[in-house]
């Protein structure tokens, strides 16, 4: 694995020249994280189900500030590039095993450029289905990218082919508020929530020395409330959220991504969750 930094920066550079595979990098918090990731001197690979939404993100990345395209070794000795980004469909239960070591295998060439980080920030669309309504079917769809994904991933990074196991590596989960203070109708997500935050425990017992949290953020506006345009609708509904908080805000994707880089950094934190909500615990 990449070694401590010896640039004479004592915190700023600590993560300097490890690799991080971002899953969901390519958009709302996943890209934040990303975009931190670069600051922080991460050699960074995102991951997304859609290629023109991996595409979009891989310009927006270039184009900040904290890129600069250089690699660990000359990409012709099979060195790894500052950014790259691949495909990957996380949807599919039957499918995702495969879909998760092809991804791996191209993004670490194979096991020979290995991960030191693993961020998982993936999800699809909630559909909120009433409990009196549940079938396993429904259950299954709603938990495939968010708990059985991470979970084979978990599975696929716990040997040694594809990460560096040691206290200064890292994998982080998402999970959510609802999952502790879930609202009205939320309770099979919740359920997913809870179940996720259950695996990071557990994984931090199994995965030792390799240290496993996860991040629960609150309400984040995301390119997800473009659905509701700019009106007074998207107002009402930030409003709402607003009024479930201690700070009176909305969390930002660029502030949630700390928490992530925090979690990367601290080699004393293991099995936590930490959460990132504005106090609506509180309110």
């Amino acid at each position: 694995m990449a070694a401590p930094s010896a640039s004479g920066l004592k915190y700023a550079s600590k993560l300097a020249g490890q690799r991080v595979l971002i899953l969901g990098g390519t958009s709302g918090i996943g890209f934040a994280v990303s975009e931190a990731s670069l600051e922080a001197g991460l050699l960074v690979t995102v991951s997304s189900s859609s290629a023109p939404k991996l595409s979009t993100a891989l310009d927006r990345l270039r184009s900040s500030p904290a890129y600069v395209p250089t690699t660990s070794t000359s990409v012709a000795e099979g060195g790894v590039p500052r950014l790259t980004g691949f495909t990957c469909d996380l949807s599919n239960p039957s499918t995702v095993e495969a879909n998760l070591t092809q991804l791996l295998d191209q993004a670490t060439l194979e096991g020979r450029h290995k991960f030191d980080h693993v961020v998982f920030t993936a999800g699809d669309a909630l559909a909120l289905t009433p409990i009196s309504q549940i079938t396993p079917e429904i259950y299954a769809r709603a938990s495939a990218v968010r708990f059985t994904a991470p979970l084979i991933l978990s599975k696929l990074l716990s040997t040694e082919k594809y990460f560096n196991h040691s206290v200064y590596s890292s994998i982080t989960f998402t999970s959510g508020t609802n999952s502790e203070k879930p609202a009205p109708g939320w309770s099979v997500v919740a359920g997913v929530c809870g179940a996720i935050e259950g695996l990071a425990r557990g994984l931090a017992v199994d995965l030792k020395p390799t240290r496993v949290n996860l991040v629960s953020p609150g309400a984040v506006k995301t390119e997800l409330f473009s659905a509701f345009g700019e009106g007074e609708q998207l107002e009402q509904l930030l409003d709402g959220f607003k009024k479930q908080t201690l700070t009176g805000t909305v969390g930002t994707p660029e502030d949630v991504a700390e928490a992530y880089i925090y979690l990367m950094r601290d080699r004393y934190v293991t099995g936590r969750c930490l959460g990132t909500d504005g106090g609506r615990l509180l309110a």
